[in-house]
């Protein structure tokens, strides 16, 4: 049985090659909506109760500011079961549960115990991409829109999903909450939040494979789009645009609340990311908010705003 021949709510088991290695994926699809609808794609690693959080509130940001048609994936790589069980309840998302450790093939051929228990922090860029890639390959190929999203990011405005979209059009490639030019000297999206024309990524055979230490995870579909002949957007983002706060109400607790923070064309705060990578997920906090103070900010402040 392949995914497409399933009833939404029917667990199909499959075993999907990735770059050498087989991937045994449980996949449970209760959505299924038009390839007109974007497919939102998160990938997970939950190996405690705070990169449970974050991934809970990530879920939870995306429901409640986004009202159009779409569908959430949330793809996990391998977490101890126990820490998915709140996530194998949750109504109205497609779940896929990869239950092999993503790895390189210069990881899989090293025989090494202690490789093999530190994979996902020492090939988090590898892991992310086997991620991504199960997921198209799991999505309808038809698709139109493929958005892929970090679990330590939240939209925060109802409309964000919808700006990302109208901005591809007249030969723009994708569009992204964020530019990064510190791999190549024009820049590439960064792949915590952006939309990419799945037609498009089909058609040129796109991947979301780094290349390191020179390209991370997603870096090559910038690159790639260009080379093509299209254009890509970024939004207005504080990392590189600090001033931009100052268009944050003085009221707003988002003001002062230093992560990554992306605008809309009007000046709209729209998304937020918190980063630091896989450190995250371990505890670990060296500067900027916390992860207590994300899921705080999420909760108290986010969750609280009118959807609408």
């Amino acid at each position: 049985m392949t995914i497409g021949s399933a009833a939404p709510g029917q667990r199909v088991n499959l075993q999907i090659p990735i770059d050498g290695r087989e991937y045994l994926v449980e996949v449970d699809r209760r959505v299924v909506l038009p390839v007109e609808a974007p497919r939102i794609i998160v990938v997970s690693h939950q190996p405690n109760r705070t990169a449970m959080d974050l991934l809970r509130v990530c879920i939870q940001t995306v429901e409640h500011f986004t009202p159009e048609p779409h569908e959430l994936w949330i793809v996990d790589n391998n977490s101890p079961r126990e820490n998915l069980e709140w996530l194998q309840k949750w109504p109205d998302i497609n779940l896929v549960q990869n239950r092999t450790e993503p790895l390189p093939p210069e990881a899989q051929h090293a025989g090494s115990s202690h490789v093999a228990s530190t994979t996902q922090q020492t090939w988090g860029s590898y892991a992310n991409a086997v991620g991504l890639d199960l997921a198209i390959r799991l999505i309808d190929p038809g698709t139109h829109y493929l958005m892929s999203m970090h679990m330590d990011a939240m939209p925060c405005r109802v409309g964000w999903l919808s700006f990302l979209k109208s901005k591809l059009c007249n030969g723009v490639g994708a569009a992204g909450v964020r530019m990064d030019k510190t791999r190549t000297a024009e820049g590439v999206l960064h792949v915590l939040g952006y939309m990419v024309d799945f037609r498009l990524f089909r058609e040129l055979k796109l991947d979301f494979f780094p290349v390191l230490p020179d390209l991370d995870v997603g870096d090559k579909v910038t690159i790639r789009l260009r080379q093509a002949g299209y254009g890509v957007f970024v939004c207005p983002n504080t990392v590189w645009q600090a001033q931009l706060v100052e268009a944050i109400p003085l009221s707003s607790p988002l003001r002062d609340f230093h992560v990554d923070r992306s605008f809309d064309d009007d000046g709209n705060l729209v998304f937020l990311h918190l980063g630091r990578g896989v450190r995250k997920s371990a505890g670990e906090h060296k500067r900027g908010p916390s992860p207590a103070d994300w899921i705080r900010i999420a909760r108290e402040h986010l969750l609280a705003l009118p959807a609408s």
